[in-house]
């Protein structure tokens, strides 16, 4: 039983051409001629019988001796490839023995080795790749938590809240920056009869943004030292305080960063407002009706921005229960709706005109649910800060 065995393991080894070649030799060669040398023998009737029963085992033996030699040909060893090209498909690299290297003439162990070979080399670079997604989420992590502690830093550079509700009582406070940090920020500063507020939206997203909002927050201070405070001088003095802090004033330079600003003096003692802008507007009720009243368009450090742009100065008269917004471009160029179209200037007045009458307190909370509610399932577009006051 072992040399049966033997044989049939050592018959299956071959490659199959010599298989082949073997049961062609004897269907073509050694029978025909072992049928001869009996008929010549004389024998004629042992070879009539012997043909007969050769066809009568072969009629009989057709069908499972098909199914033995195509196993012992090729169908052993496709099915051998079929159960490792099914571990390589579950991700089993690396489970199979491979092939002896003694076999280079085997067509079907010759594929064998190079499939094993092929999943040993995805093995290893999937172990690699592996490695470098876990070196990259560490990266990513602690990049996260920089970003999320400098976050803090930037809401320490803002003014105290508690200090702008203790002057400003009746005010609402929208700041949403698109990424963890980003380039909006907002001003507030008692001085004189008053005090200044503005909204700031400084070039970029993110942490560019961020590094920008540092910066303008620490001239914004420098600026009210040094000289006119007001409205237009503040603005043209941090236009000329950036662009040297940058070096923005010759074309060319390696950066072309800066901010618009809207920005108020609001003295109540005295019932007026100043009021100037660069590239944002300042929105007023008066009246049950909303206006928006212009800034100049003149962004502050750019390059393209003139060193001596002159700002100006809009007085507003402060009429009892006046109402005031001031809102970064976030808010207005948010898509969303049906048509895909910017949120816009005219829904932003529409708002105000119709919650004219409810309390200023709660209506940065229905102006985000009104904003939601626009965009849709559309992703946020920029940083946005909406400040809402009444005097």
């Amino acid at each position: 039983m072992r040399v049966v065995t033997g044989l049939l393991h050592a018959v299956s080894a071959l490659s199959v051409e010599c298989k082949m070649t073997a049961l062609l030799l004897a269907a073509m060669v050694v029978f025909p001629l072992t049928t001869l040398v009996i008929y010549h023998s004389g024998a004629r009737e042992t070879v009539t019988n012997f043909m007969v029963g050769f066809l009568v085992v072969g009629i009989i033996l057709v069908v499972p001796l098909a199914k033995w030699l195509s196993h012992v040909i090729a169908l052993r060893n496709i099915l051998e490839l079929n159960a490792q090209c099914q571990l390589l498909k579950r991700g089993e690299y690396g489970v199979t023995e491979p092939p002896p290297d003694d076999d280079e003439g085997h067509d079907f162990v010759s594929l064998k080795r190079n499939m094993h070979w092929m999943g040993y080399a995805i093995a290893s670079r999937q172990r690699r790749l592996s490695s470098a997604l876990q070196s990259l989420a560490e990266a990513r992590n602690q990049i996260l938590e920089s970003i999320d502690y400098a976050s803090h830093i930037q809401a320490a550079f803002l003014p105290d809240e508690r200090a702008l509700a203790g002057v400003v009582p009746a005010h609402f406070l929208l700041w949403r920056q698109r990424d963890v940090v980003g380039g909006d920020s907002y001003w507030f500063k008692p001085w004189g009869d008053g005090y200044f507020i503005g909204v700031i939206d400084c070039t970029g997203h993110g942490v560019p943004g961020a590094f920008m909002t540092l910066i303008v927050q620490s001239l914004l201070e420098k600026a009210l030292r040094e000289g006119d405070a007001s409205p237009s001088g503040m603005l043209a003095r941090t236009n000329r305080l950036i662009k040297d802090a940058l070096g923005q004033n010759e074309k060319g330079t390696r950066s072309d960063d800066g901010m618009d600003c809207a920005l108020c003096h609001v003295s109540p003692g005295s019932g007026r407002l100043v009021f100037a802008g660069a590239n944002s507007p300042l929105y007023a009720v008066e009246g049950g009706k909303a206006r928006r009243i212009r800034g100049d368009r003149c962004g502050l450090g750019y390059v393209r921005s003139p060193r001596d742009f002159v700002f100006t100065d809009v007085e507003v008269a402060l009429a009892p229960g006046a109402r005031f917004y001031m809102a970064t471009d976030g808010i207005v160029d948010q898509v969303g709706g049906p048509r895909r179209l910017p949120f816009g200037r005219s829904r932003l007045m529409r708002f105000i005109e119709e919650h004219r009458t409810a309390p200023i307190t709660g209506q940065g909370d229905a102006l985000m649910a009104c904003l939601s509610e626009y965009q849709g399932g559309e992703s946020r577009r920029d940083d946005m800060t909406v400040l809402g006051l009444e005097v």
